[in-house]
């Protein structure tokens, strides 16, 4: 397989990797604690740092897998995921506007792609 495909695919991996982890947990905790959503969308505290932390925990993740697919520069496949969750950050932030505290769109901008660089850096010493 010529290396910029599987480099391509090892990026589209890590992230396909964060999404279904971030959606599947999102899920789970609106059904356990649906009262965390607050009003009109605008989600609570508790909800907030709730999903800070296994945001987190499927950034790194995805950065293990983009790494471990990408096994000729597992940190830079896992650094190049981290540039496009940070981009994609950027973008939710502008979409969201002022309906989520603007300190929680920017934690999610350095979580997500500080997330994925961790995880990167596991699966390379690893």
């Amino acid at each position: 397989m010529p290396a910029i495909v599987r480099s391509v695919i090892a990026v589209v991996a890590g992230y396909a990797t964060m999404a279904v982890v971030v959606i599947a947990l999102s899920v789970i905790v609106t059904k356990v604690a649906p009262g965390w959503m607050g009003n009109e969308g605008a989600p609570n505290a508790t909800y907030v740092v709730t999903n800070l932390i296994y945001s987190l925990a499927a950034a790194m993740l995805g950065g293990y897998v983009a790494a471990t697919i990408g096994s000729r520069a597992p940190l830079a496949h896992a650094c190049a995921l981290a540039a496009i969750v940070f981009a994609l950050a950027i973008v939710s932030a502008v979409q969201v506007g002022d309906r989520q505290p603007q300190w929680y769109q920017v934690a999610l901008a350095i979580v997500g792609p500080l997330g994925t660089v961790l995880g990167g850096l596991i699966r390379a010493r690893g």
